[in-house]
């Protein structure tokens, strides 16, 4: 496997392609895109290419053995071609995002790696990477991943949401509620959403948070009523601005919001939260899963009647009734899946979304 190419993505949207090895210099907020190819032979199967921002150290630990410090990573998974008897060029690409996580300085390292196939190699370039500027001061206390992220390939709109409001105390936040507005008014909106975090600032006095970063990512809104991107970012502002209200019941005072079109591979994985739904999430999806399919809905009064085992045997008849056989295992769970909610370190499984 071999670097292609490394592209930095500004938070406004412009992209400056550079060649490996050449300087790049890098602020808080910038996406380095690294692009790459490999030679594959084999059935179609997705892998997951992995980057990391660190630093190389001649000594690890007690051993006189070189390794790597990683301090920023991130991962995406593309799809191979199917080639049972020659081997195909791939290319495929990571974007890791430059977060607070790593410090000013100068000279980081890079490399990038195939999770799957640790014998493609894991080529690096050192001291090639600067990081300048100022830290932010903002904590991740919400990251949200829609259903859709786990069915979903194409194009997205990526918005930077920043805004200023009355200062409250971290247990008036309302994580699963903000999500589900967010997620109500993109709908009315004709999109989906695929991904939302949100950032506070800590650094004011008393840790009061006022500051807000929500970044959030969802299909085009711009495209899905047929208008330009300006338009889809207005759309953007309005929907997060109502349903910061909705799910705080505070006025945001000023705000900005950034928009750029990205493109988006599916997420594996949504299959393994299903053990942990209780009665109630499996009945809303139950329910969720029929109006997608558009069949008639079960009476709820039968649902309630049933136990949590029944419930779940009565799902998996509808999925394997509605999808076809050959596609992949976590495919019905991902059409009918439901919210992955992570905050203040606690994970927990919210109400599952409707697929219209």
């Amino acid at each position: 496997m071999d670097i292609t190419g490394i592209e930095i993505i500004r938070p406004g949207g412009a992209a400056v392609g550079v060649l490996p090895g050449e300087k790049i210099e890098l602020t808080y907020g910038d996406t380095l895109k690294v692009n790459v190819s490999f030679d594959y032979r084999g059935a179609a199967e997705n892998i997951t290419l992995y980057g990391a921002i660190g630093e190389r150290h001649p000594l690890w630990g007690w051993y006189p053995l070189p390794g790597f410090d990683e301090i920023i990573n991130a991962e995406a998974t593309h799809k191979t071609p199917a080639s049972p008897t020659a081997f195909v060029p791939v290319t495929a690409s990571v974007e890791i995002p430059i977060t607070s996580d790593i410090d000013p300085g100068t000279d980081y390292d890079l490399y990038v790696k195939i999770k799957e196939y640790p014998e493609a190699g894991d080529p690096e370039v050192d001291d090639v990477i600067d990081i300048v500027g100022i830290p932010p001061t903002f904590d991740l206390i919400q990251h949200t991943i829609f259903p859709y992220a786990y069915i979903y390939d194409g194009k997205t709109d990526f918005s930077i949401f920043t805004c200023k409001t009355p200062s409250f105390i971290p247990t008036d936040w309302a994580a699963k509620k903000f999500a589900e507005a967010v997620e109500s008014e993109v709908k009315k909106a004709g999109g989906r959403v695929i991904d939302l975090k949100v950032y506070v600032d800590k650094a004011g006095p008393f840790d009061l948070w006022e500051n807000f970063r929500i970044e959030v990512e969802g299909t085009p809104l711009g495209a899905a009523q047929g208008v330009g991107v300006p338009v889809g970012i207005a759309l953007w502002a309005t929907i997060l601005i109502i349903a910061l209200s909705l799910a705080l019941l505070i006025v945001v005072i000023t705000w900005s919001i950034d928009t750029i079109t990205k493109s988006f591979t599916h997420k594996p994985g949504l299959h393994e939260v299903k053990p942990g739904w209780g009665k109630e999430t499996l009945k809303l999806t139950i329910h969720d899963s029929e109006e997608y399919w558009e069949r008639p809905l079960t009476p709820a009064e039968t649902l309630e009647g049933m136990s949590e085992d029944e419930l779940r045997d009565y799902l998996d008849k509808i999925a394997e009734e509605e999808v076809p056989p050959g596609l992949p295992s976590w495919l019905p769970w991902a059409i009918i899946g439901g919210i992955v909610v992570v905050g203040g370190g606690v994970a927990a499984i919210a109400l599952t979304t409707r697929r219209e």
